[in-house]
This record gives C-alpha cells, structure tokens and sequence, in this order.
C-alpha cells in the first residue's frame, strides 16, 4: 500500500466526526449546529453535562459508534483524537492512515505540531507560538485565532505554506518516540491496540493524573495495570508510538482551560498528586524511564 501516492486513497476514507462538549457553560451546540448545516461527512455532537476529564472524552470517543452493531466494540477502522486547541493544516489526515496501513505494529501516531523536537521549524513555529498565542485569560473570536496563525507562520507564508514546507522535507511516514517528545495533542490509534492494554484510565475525574503519559508507559510495559499481564501483553509484542512525518497541525498550547477562574497551577499539583497516590512516584521519574 505505501507504494501508491497518499492521495490516491483520499475517495476510500470514510470519515466521521463527533465533537465531544465535556461540560461547556456555553452555548456550544448552538454553534455546532450553526457551523455543521450542510457537513461534508457525518457529524455528530456529544454534550456532558459537566466535566468529566479528558479520559472520559477520550473514551467516548473510542466507544462511539452512530448506531447499534452487535458484538463489535470498537466501530471504527481508526480513531483520531484531538485537543480543542487543535488547528489541522491540509492534508493532515490521510498520511496517519497510510503510516498505520503500511505497518500493523503501530498503535498511536501523532501529528506533528508546533514544538515537535523533529524538524528545526517546528521548534522555531513553537517559540513564535509563545510570542503570538491566544490569550485563554481573555475572550477570543474566530479572527483572532487566525490573526495569531498569521503573526507565527508569516515567516513562511502563513500556516498552510508552512505545512506544506515540512512535508516536503520528505521525513519518514512513521518517526518512533524518543524519550520525553511525545504528543497527545492530535492522534490515531489502532482499535487493536485498545482492545489488547485497554482504555483510557479515569482515575481521579475530572482532574485526572496525566493520562497520555500513563497510557504512553503502558505500552512500553513501564506500568501495567490490574489484569494485563504478560500473556496477554507480553515484551516482545509491544505496539509502537511516534509522529507522521506527512501530517501536521497546529498547537495553541496552553489555551484548554476550565472557564474564567480556571487555576492551571492547581490543576497541575492536583493531577501531581493523584499521579503519586496511584503509582508511588512523580510524573517526572515516570517520564524518565521513556525510552
């Protein structure tokens, strides 16, 4: 399969979207329902009541499916599952699934984004980023959003030129995570893979404890939760993690808040915590165990 052009596959991908309002206080689906009149895939609109945390969303997403179908648990081929502070450059997509096509040992790929320690101009996007970034204290529309995206990419000609430069550097498809460099803002994952290590931990809702690190050491074997056990999972078999060096999207980091008063210091002690209450150690001697 990877020895056909990524856009030959383009007719074949059947898509869907399910936009997940994890406790909003503001008329979220009004706007859903305003932007999506006449979508070009399907879509669907998921609302909680109040916040559940990001594994909890994250695990709707998983187990969504648009109608019953009996003794199958996982409905999609793949799942991607992005921050709301996500923005996608062209042709994002289709290269995620070329990258898990061309390789069944896979079981998360991420997008690259801006901070990506892959390319000097992802390094370079990000320190603009910091300089040019919404403002999550403030209030923030459409037009500034995208005059943020001019002020960081007009070095290169505005955001989807800048894509348009990094894959044409010609990286490889599948980039193994080294280390600390990983990235749970804009990914897929295998339907096997969850099936096999499971879901998402949702300890601690809402705050949580760092959830894509945990999950980042559970496929490395570092932390294995109640039931997974050698046999089921055993060292030789692990499922590999990295970037696509075709997709790539934009962060604006930091801007996922939880409403006006939202203290993210304290958020983040909370998670340190919760974090240490279940695995007896920081987050920081977890990490450096990454290979």
């Amino acid at each position: 399969m990877s020895e056909t052009p990524v856009r030959e596959y383009q007719d074949y991908l059947e898509v869907s979207v399910l936009i997940v309002d994890n406790g909003s206080k503001s008329h979220v689906e009004d706007i859903f329902r305003r932007e999506f009149q006449e979508p070009a895939f399907a879509t669907y609109y998921l609302r909680n009541a109040e916040n559940r945390g990001v594994a909890a969303a994250w695990n709707q997403i998983l187990r969504f499916a648009p109608e019953h179908t009996s003794g199958r648990s996982l409905y999609y081929d793949y799942y991607v599952i992005a921050n709301n502070d996500a923005l996608f450059g062209d042709d994002w997509l289709q290269p995620l699934v070329e990258a898990m096509e061309a390789d069944a040992g896979i079981g998360w790929i991420s997008a690259m984004e801006n901070g990506s320690a892959v390319l000097d101009e992802l390094v370079e996007a990000h320190a603009r980023s910091k300089d040019y970034r919404v403002d999550p204290r403030k209030p923030y529309t459409t037009e500034i959003i995208h005059e943020s995206l001019v002020q960081i990419y007009g070095k290169w000609g505005g955001h989807a030129s800048f894509c348009r430069l990094v894959r044409d550097k010609g990286l490889p498809l599948f980039i193994p995570f080294r280390g600390e460099g990983r990235s749970a803002v804009c990914f897929m994952v295998r339907p096997a893979m969850i099936a096999q290590i499971g879901f998402f931990d949702e300890d601690y809702s809402p705050i949580g404890l760092a959830e894509d690190l945990e999950y980042f050491l559970r496929m490395e074997r570092v932390l294995m939760p109640a039931g997974l056990t050698d046999e089921i999972y055993p060292e030789d078999a692990k499922w590999k993690s990295g970037f696509c060096g075709g997709s790539v999207v934009h962060h604006n980091w930091c801007s996922t808040r939880q409403g006006p008063r939202f203290d993210g210091r304290k958020w983040d002690r909370m998670r340190e915590k919760h974090w240490k209450a279940k695995f007896g150690k920081s987050r920081k001697y977890y990490t450096k165990l990454l290979p």
